[in-house]
């Protein structure tokens, strides 16, 4: 064990001395992100549809069925929780099941009908999502307008407002856009950072020659692989907490939840990066073979994560293909904790998912790597055992073949086959 550790960490100095030295990278890693978050900070995103809504009816009667049925008929919304009290409602928009809650006061049928009086509708919105808060605010008020419009038609006695709306803001009651896109900025910036160190891994060793003495060390395979993440997982930590602490400084974006816990579940999101980047760069030639990967790897991301378009409001293939992008689980969490001070117990559904991405893409990094270091050993080995079967299959006879020699070898000689000495009579005496 103490060997095994030793190798281990001779490539963990290795791999830090390599990357000092490289002083073009070392200035992307640090000041890149820096400059990137400060730049594009004040990105805003589209408008969502299908916002899960949850209802508290707490007078139930056919007036409030109406208004309930109304914006469940709309396209930005969708009823998906029927709440007994506020406080469940409220409990499910702290684990992000719905994003907006409709709680219906009790006297809302008796309201609407009394000339004088306003039935006054309450609207809980998630507003760590400002794109959520502002569609959900729209599509109530369009419902409570229709059904102004509806009982004016019908009675001129009406002096006010039939129906108001009072809105409430949770997570952000300054009504600000930049917590939502500098936490996907915080995602992504550190998705491409860990993949581009680790996709440059062993395609700097080819381009250097020192890939030839990896081969002749006694490092293992396991060894290797977790000397190279370590350096990464570490500059991939740093450079979290570096931009957590520009985003509570600068922008003034406070963290509700638990910052160890961050940073213990940004963890297995590195992870997933460094498999990927790791499998890039075992089957790129050169490192900039690998950058055009880590590039077209960058782009489905962005495209499937949700960090443009919501998840939900995507078509279903890119749905089913969202569900294994590491930084969509990530956003995820990101925001839970961030800007929801949700605990383990709101996140540990894409905390599993996200550790199963970075199980699958170590594992298939280590297969390659099983197969050789060589970008043409996985394809030379398919070939040599290809030719090696074929050889086999020429110097063995088939069974029909087989078959028939043996069933010549074992059948009877027929009598008329054999040579037989002609038996001498023997002459009787006389």
């Amino acid at each position: 064990m103490k060997d095994i550790l030793h190798r281990i960490w001779s490539v963990v100095v290795k791999e830090f001395l390599q990357l000092s030295r490289d002083k073009v990278l070392m200035g992307f890693v640090i000041l890149a992100p820096l400059l990137e978050l400060a730049l594009m900070a004040n990105m805003t995103g589209d408008s969502v549809g299908n916002l899960p809504l949850a209802v508290v009816d707490r007078d139930a009667s056919r007036a409030s069925r109406e208004l309930v049925a109304k914006l469940d008929q709309s396209e930005e919304l969708l009823l998906t929780t029927y709440a007994e009290n506020v406080d469940q409602a409220r409990e499910a928009m702290q684990h992000g099941k719905v994003g907006a809650i409709v709680v219906v006061p009790p006297g809302y049928g008796e309201y609407l009908t009394d000339p004088q009086q306003s039935a006054e509708v309450q609207v809980i919105v998630d507003d760590s999502n400002y794109v959520v808060a502002t569609t959900a605010e729209s599509s109530v008020k369009n419902a409570a307008s229709e059904i102004s419009r509806d009982l004016t038609a019908h009675t001129t006695t009406i002096s006010g407002e039939p129906v108001k709306i009072s809105f409430v803001a949770r997570f952000n009651a300054a009504l600000d856009s930049r917590p939502r896109t500098i936490t996907a900025l915080l995602a992504m910036i550190v998705y491409q950072v860990t993949l581009i160190i680790a996709a440059q891994s062993f395609t700097r060793e080819r381009e250097r020659g020192t890939l030839e003495q990896l081969r002749i060390t006694p490092v293992g395979r396991v060894e290797l692989i977790v000397g190279k993440a370590i350096p990464t997982l570490v500059i991939g930590l740093i450079n979290a907490l570096t931009m957590i602490g520009l985003i509570i400084v600068w922008f003034e974006v406070p963290i509700r939840g638990s910052l160890p816990l961050l940073l213990l579940l940004s963890i297995p999101f590195i992870l997933a990066q460094i498999g990927w980047g790791t499998l890039i760069s075992l089957v790129s030639h050169n490192q900039q073979q690998a950058v055009l990967f880590v590039f077209a790897m960058a782009m489905l991301e962005v495209a499937c994560s949700g960090f443009l378009v919501p998840a939900s409001d995507m078509p279903k293939v890119m749905q089913v293909v969202s569900q294994v992008s590491s930084v969509q689980h990530y956003l995820v969490i990101l925001r839970g904790v961030m800007l929801r001070g949700a605990g383990i117990g709101s996140v540990w559904v894409p905390t599993l998912a996200l550790t199963g991405v970075a199980l699958a893409a170590m594992a298939l990094a280590w297969l390659r790597l099983h197969a050789g270091l060589d970008t043409d050993s996985l394809r030379q080995r398919l070939r040599a055992a290809w030719q090696q079967r074929q050889k086999q299959s020429r110097r063995r006879p088939s069974p029909t073949t087989r078959s028939r020699r043996e069933k010549t070898k074992l059948a009877p000689q027929p009598v008329y086959a054999t040579h037989q000495e002609p038996v001498r009579r023997r002459r009787r005496r006389s």
